[in-house]
């Protein structure tokens, strides 16, 4: 619904009040691309009028009047062979109904020799197949005169005398008649055509449709009127509902794609409510900016921020998506949507593998240099007004640069408000000057050192599987933080000391041991360490057994099938979360390694797989979505990162060997 206000705000036309003959006072634009009607009235009228009449052929005329030539002269030859008196050859040819000619000239005829006769015939054929070879148009006097005197033409040349001549023309006249006539149905089909083939006149947007100080024509009221730009235009209904389904179906795809291809977001509401803000704000900004100029919209801010916030893939497609929605916003400025769609992908891809806050601004000074160079090529391209395109070059750098201070302004907000751990927040964690990362440096030195140690074997192992390595390095900086309520009950902080354990039961050293995991917890609540940190503390034992006092106690006491496991397991839960199954592989394998005496490269890849190995069948990574071909990436990564720390080093001779070996 806010979506809908917000670009309907910009679809939203001044009214006027105009009368044909009134005078102007202000240039009047189109707001949008609308047919001329009338304008394309005029031009359907123009193409029905060029459509002239269609005639089509008769054939059946032509063969009427040859058939009607041919059987005269049959007869006429026919009765001239007969010898019968000359009033009886006349009355034989009177019966020719067809062939108008009277009594004298039939006599005229019948002097002729049969030869003659037979001559003649042959010059009225020929005259009469020209004659129809032409066209004698229904209704076309003028093709009728030109049949006529082709007829008198070709008369004119033959050796017969005039009366003759005159005869025979009335002969051939008496059978010249239309043999084309008016084809009403292939006239309107050609009209028809002729209709659809007529593009429309259109007023492009922001054309000028009345200019300031001329009168209104009949013809710019109508296409006021169209366009909605009169007070008594009423509603335009039309465009509400189209805007409407617009937007849901802009919205719609964003939601499918989530649900179909990242189910946890779609069902974390609160991630929803997080996107919905982002991506309202920046629409806000948009209709806001493009007031001033369209070109000092920040578009990049929401796409680092969803990167930041959630992922760089849901990031791409919302930010894409959602540039449509904001080109809406500017008209379909062409410029406008091809930068937004420049600012979702660069905005998500230059940020996804942030390493400090300083990237933000480091990333927006790329996509500023982009956004010029993009700016001013197409404004050259599109414009010959050089100084304007500089000036819309400058407002995308200096709105990319605002888009930096946004976001990083933005993004504490954000995080705090909907609990989520982004990498900033990460980063800044590690900083050895954190109060609780202090405390375990000073505090507990060989816990400090283990946990770097796990840290580096977490993140190489991450990165490799395709978790969060920023995540795992944190959280192994922490993940023993309880250790420092008791730091010398565990064995890499008793460096030259006498360890607690000789004095104490197994029970309680087992329950000492597995409180660092609530003290752990409880200290990361204290100092607000992200959720996803206070989970890896927690699984980053599961419930393993403590297998040192486990056996210590069944050895030592007298009825060892009293003894019962669970009381010397962790009380977990096992790891949730890929990170949290990395986390706890890296402890269990540093601290394991670590115990080796003189480690070659074999004791290292044997100590390693019993670690994994062990995890795995104790049903630690059953919930961590940790794959068997994750796990064997995950025990190269380990070997790699280990066989470097624990490489065999080359032993320096002493001074005194030296001078012994004479050198």
């Amino acid at each position: 619904m806010v979506s809908y206000v917000l670009i309907m705000t910009s679809l939203v036309t001044k009214k006027y009040s105009l009368s044909p003959g009134e005078i102007a006072k202000v240039n009047i634009k189109a707001s949008k691309e609308v047919i001329d009607n009338r304008a394309t009235q005029d031009k359907i009228k123009q193409a029905e009028k060029e459509v002239t009449n269609q005639y089509t052929q008769k054939p059946e005329v032509k063969k009427s009047a040859m058939d009607n030539l041919r059987d005269f002269f049959s007869k006429l030859i026919s009765t001239k062979e007969l010898q019968k008196e000359e009033a009886e050859k006349v009355a034989a040819l009177r019966g020719i109904n067809d062939i108008y000619i009277n009594d004298e000239e039939i006599v005229a005829l019948l002097k002729l020799s049969l030869e003659d006769i037979k001559k003649l015939e042959n010059i009225v054929l020929d005259i009469g197949n020209q004659v129809y070879d032409g066209t004698i148009t229904e209704g076309n006097k003028e093709d009728l005169k030109k049949a006529q005197d082709f007829v008198s033409n070709k008369l004119s040349t033959s050796k017969y005398s005039k009366g003759i001549r005159e005869i025979v023309f009335n002969i051939i006249n008496y059978q010249l008649k239309p043999n084309f006539f008016f084809d009403k149905e292939k006239t309107e089909e050609l009209r028809k055509q002729a209709v659809k083939n007529v593009q429309p006149v259109m007023i492009q947007k922001n054309q000028i449709i009345v200019k300031e100080g001329e009168p209104v024509t009949e013809a710019q009221i109508d296409i006021l009127k169209d366009l909605g730009l009169l007070n008594d235009s009423g509603l335009d209904f039309y465009i509400y509902i189209g805007l409407g389904v617009f937007i849901a179906l802009i919205q719609f795809i964003q939601w499918y794609y989530l649900y179909k291809y990242f189910n946890d977001t779609f069902n974390d509401t609160s991630k929803l409510i997080l996107i919905s803000i982002v991506n309202l704000a920046s629409l806000a900004l948009a209709r806001t900016l493009s007031i001033i100029s369209p070109y000092l919209i920040p578009i990049a801010c929401a796409p680092m921020l969803l990167t930041l916030l959630l992922n760089y893939k849901v990031s791409l497609t919302l930010s894409v998506l959602n540039s449509i929605l904001i080109s809406s916003v500017v008209d379909f400025n062409v410029e406008i949507t091809l930068i937004a769609i420049l600012n979702g992908v660069l905005g998500a891809i230059l940020i996804k593998k942030m390493q400090q806050r300083n990237d933000i601004l480091y990333s927006s000074l790329y996509i500023a240099v982009v956004n010029m160079i993009l700016t001013f090529t197409m404004g050259i391209l599109l414009s010959n007004n050089v100084l304007e395109v500089v000036k819309k070059s400058g407002f995308t750098g200096i709105a990319s640069l605002i888009s930096a201070v946004l976001t990083i302004g933005f993004l504490p907000f954000f995080e705090s408000t909907f609990d989520i751990v982004t990498v900033v927040k990460l980063l800044e964690l590690s900083n050895p000057n954190n109060p609780l990362l202090k405390k375990i440096l000073m505090e507990t030195p060989g816990t400090y050192h283990h946990s770097i140690l796990v840290a580096n074997l977490a993140e190489v192992a991450a990165e490799q599987v395709g978790g969060n390595p920023v995540l795992v390095r944190i959280a192994a900086y922490y993940h023993d933080v309880g250790k420092t309520k008791r730091p010398y009950f565990f064995k890499e902080n008793q460096i030259n000391r006498e360890n607690p354990h000789d004095k104490i039961t197994p029970n309680l050293s087992t329950l000492i041991i597995t409180s660092h995991v609530k003290d752990g917890l409880e200290m990361a609540k204290e100092h607000n360490l992200p959720k996803v940190i206070q989970d890896i503390i927690v699984q980053h034992h599961g419930t393993t057994l403590v297998k040192y006092f486990y056996y210590m106690a069944k050895n030592n006491s007298e009825n060892p099938e009293e003894i019962k496991e669970a009381d010397f397991r962790y009380p977990g839960p096992i790891p949730q979360t890929k990170e949290a199954g990395i986390v706890m592989l890296a402890d269990g394998v540093e601290a394991a390694v670590r115990s080796i005496k003189d480690p070659t490269q074999g004791k290292i890849e044997e100590m390693v797989n019993n670690i994994i190995k062990d995890k795995l069948n104790d049903g630690q990574l059953d919930h961590c979505d940790l794959t068997l071909k994750d796990l064997d990436k995950i025990r190269k990564a380990f070997l790699n990162t280990l066989n470097g720390i624990y490489h065999r080093r080359i032993e320096y001779p002493s001074e005194s060997k030296k001078q012994n070996k004479g050198e």
